[in-house]
């Protein structure tokens, strides 16, 4: 796909995330990875709900600008996951309401937030990798995800969600779907939920 129509998927995407309350003000940044390994993103300090084509950014892996304003100042940790998911075509960041209270609990660790109780979390999410508590646009956020390459989301501590995509779509609808899981958590949590077995996660996962 060309760059024409990446950037416009982007602008697409940013818009529907901010209209149904994904996120609020300039928080959050996606980006894209094109087929001649240069890069499209969200530009700092810019709100989804006002992208135009004009302004996303599009630059090199070494941080040259070749077009519209310059880059999400979290950047860095954009490409630490695209180095350490190379099938990975798209990165979504977002603080949306229900992951980042999930991402501010303490005593999270590695694997589950909580116990998937519908198989939708289980297929488009999976296992989450809890990433330590960084000021936004540290570049120790970038050595975080590093460490842990086999995890495709991420909640950071404090602050939000990192979800990486085989495409930008994809990416998107994972990010929605943790976002919509951890609502039902939270909702749920005095409720006598059923949480879905061992076994029923495994022949979801494809095990």
């Amino acid at each position: 796909m060309g760059i024409i129509e990446m950037k416009q998927q982007l602008v697409e995407a940013a818009r529907s995330l901010h209209q149904r309350g994904f996120v609020v003000g300039s928080a959050g940044n996606l980006s894209v990875l094109l087929d001649d390994g240069t890069f499209l993103a969200t530009p700092t300090g810019s709100s989804f709900g006002e992208l135009t084509e004009l302004s996303v950014s599009h630059f090199t892996k070494e941080g040259t600008l070749l077009g519209g304003k310059a880059p999400t100042k979290e950047v860095p940790f954009h490409l630490a996951c695209y180095e350490s998911h190379p099938e990975a075509r798209a990165v979504v960041h977002l603080h949306s309401t229900y992951a980042t209270l999930l991402a501010s609990c303490d005593h999270l660790v590695d694997g589950q937030p909580f116990v998937p109780f519908t198989p939708y979390f289980v297929m488009k999410v999976s296992k989450v990798g809890i990433l330590p508590y960084r000021k936004p646009g540290s570049p120790l956020i970038a050595a975080d995800i590093l460490a842990k390459p086999h995890y495709w989301t991420y909640l950071m501590q404090n602050h939000g969600l990192i979800v990486c995509g085989s495409s930008l779509r994809e990416a998107v609808f994972s990010a929605e779907e943790f976002e919509e899981s951890a609502k039902l958590w939270y909702l749920g949590r005095s409720l006598p939920i059923r949480h879905l077995t061992e076994e029923q996660m495994r022949e979801l996962r494809g095990w």
